[in-house]
């Protein structure tokens, strides 16, 4: 008999063919569109948040919007000025440092003055303190006398600024003056100035007060050829030290700052102006009153 002709069944449609590793090919294949939804429609598309983007590591250089952005002014002022003085201070330490050993001792200015008054003819004299030409002079050239340490400090920067400028502004203490007469012969110059200060100190951590003012009215010019007030009273007024009159004390006490400008027998307009200057002192530190201030420049002062 002959074989019927087998022929394979036909698999049923929408059954899905094996793909290679037994991957549905369905799988693959696109999805086809919804007959029931509306033409033209776009698929729905599901929104998922997206995640936070982590920052690991430094952050990146700053924009340039940051970059331009004005910064505030460091105010540097101040400690540059507070370096700047406490540079000043060290090395003003440090040269009066080399000042006081450089310098000599206190103990010889006694002598020293005896050396002075014995080559112009006279001798040192102790003063007192309530002497009128002694009061005249303290309110007239160092009203803090009594007070200071040999040393004023505000007259020291005025000093000093004198010196950078050439403008002599004064300043100097009759303990710095006494120093000066007796030490370093009356120069000013800038070593002479820094030496009379440390010598001021060690005069004034040596000796009373009293007798630095003692020392330096036995030694000081007066005009005229007089060292020391005793040559200068008698020589001016023939009177001892002890026995002017306000007038005749506040004239001699005005004549140091420039003796021989100042001298009364030569220059008696200078001289009388000189004095109005001490008799202002006088009445600014309570020792007279205006109206004694007045008296005394308007009377006679028997110059010889």
């Amino acid at each position: 008999m002959e074989r019927a002709l087998q022929t394979p069944a036909a698999e049923p449609p929408g059954d899905p063919e094996p793909g290679p590793a037994g991957v549905s090919v369905s799988a693959a294949r696109p999805a086809e569109p919804d007959p029931a939804a509306a033409p033209g429609a776009e698929p729905e598309l599901t929104a998922h948040p997206a995640p936070e983007p982590q920052i690991t590591g430094s952050p990146g250089p700053p924009s340039e919007s940051a970059a331009r952005a004005p910064r505030a002014p460091r105010r540097r002022w101040p400690r540059r000025a507070l370096r700047t003085a406490l540079t000043i201070l060290l090395i003003a330490a440090a040269v009066l440092g080399a000042a006081e050993l450089a310098t000599p001792p206190a103990e010889r200015a006694p002598a020293l003055v005896t050396i002075i008054d014995g080559a112009h003819g006279t001798v040192p004299v102790q003063v007192e303190p309530s002497w009128r030409v002694s009061q005249a002079v303290v309110a007239a050239e160092d009203s803090g006398f009594y007070g200071n340490d040999g040393v004023d400090e505000v007259g020291l920067v005025r000093a000093f600024w004198g010196w950078m400028t050439g403008v002599d502004e004064g300043g100097s203490t009759i303990t710095e003056q006494l120093a000066k007469v007796i030490y370093t012969g009356g120069r000013t110059g800038i070593a002479d100035r820094v030496a009379q200060v440390a010598l001021a100190l060690k005069l004034d951590g040596h000796f009373t007060k009293t007798a630095v003012l003692s020392m330096y009215l036995s030694a000081v010019y007066f005009g005229n050829g007089y060292y020391g007030v005793l040559a200068a009273s008698e020589g001016y007024f023939g009177r001892a030290p002890d026995q002017l009159t306000w007038a005749q004390a506040s004239l001699l006490a005005g004549l140091p700052q420039a003796p021989s400008l100042l001298d009364p027998l030569r220059h008696l307009g200078a001289a009388r102006s000189r004095q109005g200057y001490v008799l202002d002192r006088l009445v600014a530190t309570g020792t007279l009153t205006r109206a004694e201030a007045d008296a005394a420049a308007a009377a006679p002062l028997d110059l010889r």
